[in-house]
């Protein structure tokens, strides 16, 4: 009996549901090749080879062939590639507009033309090397798929009905590294089978990239600020793989999304900024909401560039309307104008107090998060290199190139401060202090006190501020003046720095332990005499444990605790009574006293609405947005 009689025979015994190879295609990548459809028992889909030394492996069904070499890729016939969503992935705005879209599909020789359509090319093959892959794809793991079509048709049109059938459900369908590739196939099955009889799916995955990715889960699960000697294995690590920094920081920004409480903040940042797309303008709660996302990204860790990229791709050159007109830009444009281009002639160059009021429009645009003044430095940068070649004067690019590396200094300090003040427990090295003290000088020689209206005054006027935020700002500020004077050293704001950090990092787990525990055991506390013996209780655990110092005094475990009282009454009286009668004036009344922090107090509130299942516009209105 031959192999095809055998096939017949075996038919009405047992049917192969699905056929999987696992195998290494060289340098750390590894595959998962997996084949569904009819009469798999009869089916020859994959052939290693070598030829030189070098091994390959062939996978080919109905005239389609992909093959994993060991540096490259290459594809021939129909299919296509997709992957989750990541930082660094290129998504098109009609993907990111829509929250349901996670995942980036590309149908080979699929072309983007205007608007939304889409030509198919016959010119569907293509070798791609593993670098490329993980660079412009997902960092850690990838798909390449291809179908065995019921009927022979034009490629180019094979392309556009996978496109059709397909990829609705292979843009939104949640990707898990971990699940078996079998599941993927058969929940896709219904779609499939409308056009071929067979599918063929391969997982590519970069083991060093998984490895590291592996690590930064752990670490990041553990702690959103990791230490120095965490930090440093996790570059130790790094460098043993030998990834390249563009890599790793991709890697780092999607675990911290992936992050439950990380990802609602962007996903609401991000369902904001196309609510403004659609309307074409900016109207005051939009900058309300998008300052206070960006300030509770900042507090949780989350990486600005994650937003800023959102920002970039949402609005990117497109002039959004706003309620009020940015007259500081006005100004910006004619100081610039005419100190680099008009009046270069009459021998005008920039003044000091020019330079402070650039500062100043510089601190109004990231405030406000108005693109609009890095356009216009692109646009005068632009101009005066055009005007230096022109009349061969290289002095207006030197004088540009000044104000270029002031606000390199801005950026540098300002993100400094704000880490200090929103990142919980954020300690600050020698070397930044050191830095933040020259730059005083810097800036206090354009205009005095100009430092402390640009990089502190703001922060201290932020609600959102916390109150171990407002302590460190406050103690980093006058520390700074204090050495300026020759009153403190260096070694003495950083001992007040690092004490403030520890008692900051003692509240921290004194609070959460207090939390735990009266959830776990219901303990209501309804006499003194209760307290006493809790807060003892909570002592004697955590010192026995080295969490806090055996020293605390008492009084610090009972302020801990009656702050967990007052976001309890908070939680259980105060915030239903408001969101009930819509009324705004009972949260800031109990904001306003209670001394709670803004950003848990917001932190409590999410929990209510993800309990309780309240509308957030309802929640909206009490927050007086």
């Amino acid at each position: 009996m031959g192999p095809q009689a055998g096939c017949q025979a075996a038919k009405g015994v047992f049917m192969i549901k699905d056929l999987r190879i696992h195998g290494e295609a060289g340098n750390g990548k590894e595959f998962f090749a997996t084949l569904s459809g009819e009469r798999l028992d009869c089916r020859y889909f994959h052939q290693p080879r070598e030829k030189d030394g070098v091994f390959t492996h062939r996978f080919f069904l109905g005239g389609n062939e992909l093959v994993l070499g060991p540096d490259t890729l290459s594809h021939t016939g129909n299919g296509g590639s997709f992957c989750p969503y990541m930082f660094g992935v290129e998504e098109p705005i009609e993907d990111l507009a829509k929250p349901d879209v996670i995942n980036r599909l590309v149908v080979f020789g699929a072309r983007h033309k205007a608007g939304s359509r889409i030509d198919f090319s016959p010119e569907t093959g293509a070798a791609e090397d593993y670098r490329q892959i993980f660079l412009r794809g997902n960092a850690v793991f990838n798909y390449f798929f291809f179908l065995q079509f019921n009927e022979e048709e034009p490629l180019a049109q094979q392309q556009e009905k996978i496109l059709r059938v397909l990829g609705r459900a292979l843009k939104r369908f949640p990707l898990n590294l971990d699940e078996d590739d079998s599941l993927i196939v058969e929940e896709m099955r219904n779609h499939w089978s409308q056009i071929a009889n067979a599918f063929f799916l391969l997982k590519l995955i970069n083991r060093p990239h998984l490895e590291f990715y592996r690590k930064i889960q752990e670490t990041y699960s553990q702690s959103l600020t990791p230490g120095d000697e965490e930090n440093n294995r996790i570059n130790d690590l790094a460098a043993s793989l030998t990834i390249d920094p563009y890599s790793q920081e991709r890697m780092k920004i999607d675990v911290m999304y992936r992050l439950p409480e990380n990802r609602q903040v962007v996903e609401e940042y991000r369902a904001v900024l196309v609510d403004i797309r659609s309307r074409d303008e900016i109207r005051f709660e939009h900058k309300a909401r998008l300052s206070r996302l960006r300030t509770v990204a900042l507090r949780k860790g989350i990486p600005v560039n994650l937003l800023d990229t959102l920002d970039e791709k949402l609005f990117g050159g497109k002039k959004i309307r706003t309620d009020d007109e940015s007259s500081y830009l006005v100004e910006v444009r004619g100081i610039l104008g005419t100190v680099f281009l008009k009046a270069r002639k009459t021998g005008i160059h920039l003044e000091k107090e020019d330079l402070k009021k650039l500062l100043k429009s510089k601190l109004t645009a990231l405030e406000n998060r108005d693109s609009a003044f890095d356009r216009l430095l692109i646009e005068v940068g632009k101009a005066c290199d055009d005007l230096s070649r022109t009349t061969n004067d290289t002095e207006i690019l030197e004088e540009f190139g000044n104000i270029i590396t002031f606000f390199d200094r801005f950026d540098n300090i300002y993100n400094t401060v704000n880490s200090i003040a929103f990142h919980e427990e954020q300690k600050i090295s020698q070397d930044k202090l050191r830095s933040l003290l020259s730059n005083r000088k810097v800036f206090d020689d354009i205009h005095e006190g100009l430092f402390h209206e640009l990089f502190f005054a703001p922060v201290l006027d932020n609600p959102y501020l916390p109150k171990y935020g407002r302590v460190k700002v406050e103690a980093l500020d006058k520390g700074l003046l204090g050495i300026g004077t020759g009153d403190r050293s260096l070694q003495d704001l950083m001992i007040s720095l690092e004490n403030i950090v520890r008692e900051e990092h003692e509240y921290t787990i004194i609070k959460t332990a207090m939390d735990r525990w009266l959830k776990k055991f219901g303990r209501s506390l309804r006499s003194s005499e209760e307290e006493v013996a809790f807060l003892a209780d909570v002592r004697k655990m955590l010192v026995s444990r080295g969490l806090v110092r055996p020293d605390v005094p008492e009084s610090f475990f009972r302020r801990t605790l009656e702050d967990l009282k007052k976001e309890r009454v908070y939680f259980g009286s105060v915030l239903p009574q408001a969101i009930q009668a819509r009324d705004s004036g009972l949260r800031k009344e109990f904001i306003d006293s209670s001394g709670i922090d803004l950003m848990r107090i917001e932190e409590l509130e999410r929990e209510f609405v993800s309990q309780y299942k309240i509308n957030e516009e309802t929640l909206e209105t009490i927050r007086g947005i």
